[in-house]
């Protein structure tokens, strides 16, 4: 489980925080301090959905031979999101791995 800390202790570690608008967003901030654990946890399960509506795309388009603009005029915002949670996960890791004893 990460630790629990508040922003400017994360800045004094020598992170940026939030460093993108995604961390931001989905980061739990409880009572001053940042649950760095449930903030993975959230992006996690929105990239989660992103992820099976890329899957759903795919395997419409090869079950039907189908353009994507078929299944979804979303599909560049499906990808755009999966890239973004991914890197925003990667970034709050990091700072656990950091933390780690």
């Amino acid at each position: 489980m990460a630790p629990k800390l508040s922003v400017q202790e994360i800045r004094r570690r020598g992170y940026e925080w939030p460093k993108c608008a995604l961390v931001e967003e989905y980061a739990v901030i409880e009572e001053g301090q940042v649950d760095l654990s449930t903030t993975i946890e959230n992006l996690r399960s929105s990239r989660s959905f992103y992820r099976r509506q890329l899957n759903e795309a795919y395997a419409f388009k090869t079950s039907t031979g189908a353009d994507y603009t078929d299944f979804t005029d979303r599909f560049d915002e499906y990808v755009r999101m999966e890239r973004e949670l991914g890197q925003a996960i990667a970034y709050v890791e990091e700072i656990v791995e950091a933390l780690a004893p």
